[in-house]
């Protein structure tokens, strides 16, 4: 395991160097098919293209569906105080509240996703930190051996030191030749 790599225990984010080996992983960047259409639907649900394709779309199904004569009808209905808004729209109203429906489903299946992918993450860093921990305690278990270790050489250069002061420094009687 390279512990230089801070990102060694996130390996749901590496994509596997053989593409035959892709699996399906619960993670992000290996969800399921239907997981990454999910995100990626929910994640351009919130952008202005989504809104001007959306517009357009409407307004196709407006105009096929004969807009001119309701055009028509409805500037004739405003003209006598009448409702301008002729039964057939109610099928927009169906429209919107159908993609009400698939947004709220993508974004569940999307959130359900990123769920999991912070659970990951989440373990991953529970690791790193177990390992820190473990990495902690061995380099003080070294300390306190290299601690003691200095200790008894200390020690033994202490007593070392005092015989060499001994020998060197006290002075020795030296019987004399003359006494005898």
């Amino acid at each position: 395991m390279d512990l230089s790599d801070p990102l060694r225990h996130h390996t749901h984010y590496k994509k596997p160097d053989d593409p035959s080996q892709q699996h399906d992983s619960p993670y992000a960047g290996g969800s399921s098919f239907m997981e990454r259409v999910a995100e990626g639907v929910a994640s351009g649900m919130g952008t202005v293209a989504f809104v001007v394709i959306g517009s357009l779309i409407i307004l196709a199904w407006v105009f096929i569906n004969g807009a001119a004569h309701y055009i028509s009808n409805t500037v004739t209905n405003l003209a006598h105080g009448k409702q301008f808004d002729p039964e057939p729209w109610i099928l927009l109203n169906l429209i919107f509240s159908g993609v009400a429906f698939y947004t709220g489903a993508l974004v569940i299946i999307a959130q359900k996703a990123q769920t999991r992918t912070d659970k990951a993450n989440e373990e991953a860093a529970a690791k790193h930190r177990d390992e820190l921990a473990q990495f902690q305690t061995d380099l003080l278990t070294k300390n306190t051996d290299l601690t003691e270790q200095i200790h008894g050489l200390t020690t033994k250069l202490e007593t070392l030191t005092q015989e060499v002061h001994r020998a060197t420094c006290v002075p020795r009687v030296v019987a004399n030749p003359t006494d005898g």
